[in-house]
């Protein structure tokens, strides 16, 4: 990846985690960024949006299953260079989760299969992202992409 996709698809978690901050209370996701506990899925689909309305080199929505279960543990992008990202860690790879869980590319975007690992997309996340706002992350995400050229894809 060029170093201006680098900057940008680096800059726009730093910039959400300063906005939401992270999980403080004690459990599985304590130190965890809060867009990452919950309105992961809502993350995902605006960046999958986003992106693919702007670049010709698609991304896919990944799910992170609990292993031998139904259970989405988290939901985030493969961008067009097989890495992971998401709106709290960035850019990472499959070895982030390949031990515990099981990784499912939504190579064909299903609303109806999005909604359900999500367990709702329009909903409130009160316990960890009380503040969040699709209006506000859709904006963030528009700008760090507006940084990218569609030749550095």
């Amino acid at each position: 990846m060029q170093n201006t996709i680098i900057n940008a698809l680096t800059s726009l978690p730093h910039e959400i985690n300063k906005l939401y901050g992270y999980v403080d209370i004690p459990g599985d996701n304590f130190g965890e960024p809060a867009i990452n506990s919950g309105p992961c899925a809502p993350f995902a689909k605006l960046f999958y949006e986003c992106w693919n309305a702007r670049f010709s080199k698609k991304v896919n929505i990944v799910f992170i299953m609990v292993k031998n279960s139904d259970e989405c543990w988290h939901v985030l992008i493969r961008l067009p260079n097989g890495q992971l990202y998401d709106g709290g860690f960035g850019l990472h790879d499959d070895s982030k989760y390949k031990d515990q869980f099981d990784i499912e590319d939504m190579l064909n975007f299903e609303l109806k299969l999005l909604e359900q690992r999500a367990y709702g997309l329009d909903r409130d996340y009160p316990r960890y992202c009380p503040n969040f706002s699709s209006a506000k992350v859709k904006a963030l995400i528009e700008k760090y992409l507006s940084k990218i050229e569609a030749g550095d894809i």
